[in-house]
């Protein structure tokens, strides 16, 4: 037996991103992705955009999610107490905004600019919001693992979630002239600042909360969490967009292969964030070794 098997010393969390729970890992990602991704596609207005971040949440989302479950055809009771449970409201917000989504993708196609599609784009558009909060929300009502209790959690994956958007649609946007590209890579500057000042506060606010939050961030400074942070969220997710973005301000312009590598990276990233903050919660020990 291993002594955190008797609760004497941190337990580490498992269901979420070991074994099966991988599943629940790459949902939860995909919904800031998808949430994100068609957010900034709606304010660009790119179809396209719409039509890749619905798929993302329709097929991949749902997809995940409902091959984690042990018994799928039951997984609509999951909805039956929105007023108690973020997972019921997750999935609410999940089915709203597929049927959302494919109404106000057929407006947008069919009928632009009538007011069917206004009204449909701004509930979709609500609900995206929604999906893309849910995975920090339903993480901090944890109670059991410290290192999730916090309100910056919400707040980075929304960070997140409008960066991958935002680089997803400038690499659509290179072939057409709807999308402004120099205020994409603009406002993509100040969310990898903002992204990097979230970041640094949460390990540092984790680390004075309690013992165990403490102990989730010296988890994520050495061995395999450590790898995943430092190559996947610091480099992937941040050094290298950062320059790239940078660079292509300066110059006024970003090649096609440019944006298709910040694309790539920010999804890295993204995945990897998620991935190492699931993998290090710890739960607090119920008997003091």
């Amino acid at each position: 037996m291993k002594p955190y098997e008797w609760m004497v010393t941190y337990t580490p969390q498992t269901e979420w991103v070991e074994r099966r729970g991988i599943l629940i890992w790459l949902s939860l990602y995909a919904g800031i992705l998808g949430g994100g991704s068609y957010l900034v596609s709606l304010y660009f207005n790119n179809l396209w955009g719409m039509f890749i971040s619905w798929l993302i949440i329709a097929v991949l989302k749902s997809g995940f999610h409902v091959a984690h479950a042990e018994r799928p055809l039951k997984l609509w009771r999951m909805i039956l107490r929105p007023q108690t449970s973020w997972i019921s409201r997750g999935l609410l917000i999940t089915i709203l905004l597929i049927v959302f989504g494919a109404i106000q993708l057929a407006f947008s196609y069919w009928l632009p600019g009538t007011a069917g599609e206004i009204v449909f784009k701004v509930l979709t558009g609500i609900m995206a919001f929604g999906i893309m909060i849910y995975a920090g929300f339903i993480m901090s009502y944890v109670n059991g693992i410290p290192f999730w209790n916090s309100a910056l959690l919400p707040a980075l994956f929304i960070v997140w979630g409008i960066l991958s958007g935002l680089a997803l649609v400038m690499a659509i946007g290179l072939d057409t002239a709807r999308v402004d590209i120099g205020a994409v890579i603009a406002v993509s500057l100040v969310l990898l600042i903002v992204a990097i000042v979230l970041i640094v506060l949460y390990l540092w606010t984790a680390t004075y909360e309690e013992p165990t939050a403490k102990q989730s961030v010296r988890e994520l400074t050495r061995g395999y969490p450590a790898v995943v942070l430092g190559i996947g969220v610091v480099l992937c997710g941040i050094v290298v967009p950062l320059a790239i973005s940078l660079s292509s301000y300066l110059s006024g312009n970003i090649p096609a292969p440019l944006a298709i590598v910040v694309l790539a990276c920010e999804i890295i990233g993204g995945m990897a964030f998620t991935y190492s903050v699931l993998k290090v919660g710890l739960y607090s020990p119920l008997i003091p070794a």
